[in-house]
């Protein structure tokens, strides 16, 4: 088992500070994914018209293995609906 932590930045930035124990860095990788899902699936109105979201894994030592990135942007026609 291996500690990586998971800081996230929206419209703030968020340290993880107790990270969270798996067992590869490919588990880590795929949790980085379902943590993105999952603040989409969380604030889903902020995303919109916010600075890039982001996922950033790092390891103990605070070297970032990872970096996973969500912006949005709105067409002419895509404007008109908000």
């Amino acid at each position: 088992m291996a500690l990586f932590f998971f800081h996230l930045q929206t419209d703030s930035y968020s340290t993880d500070r107790s990270g969270i124990e798996l067992a590869s860095a490919a588990e880590a990788r795929a949790q980085a994914i379902i943590t993105c899902g999952q603040m989409l699936k969380d604030d889903p109105n902020n995303f919109w018209g916010s600075r890039p979201w982001s996922v950033t894994v790092a390891k103990e030592a605070g070297l970032i293995l990872w970096q996973l990135s969500m912006d949005g942007f709105a067409s002419p026609a895509g404007e008109a609906i908000a």
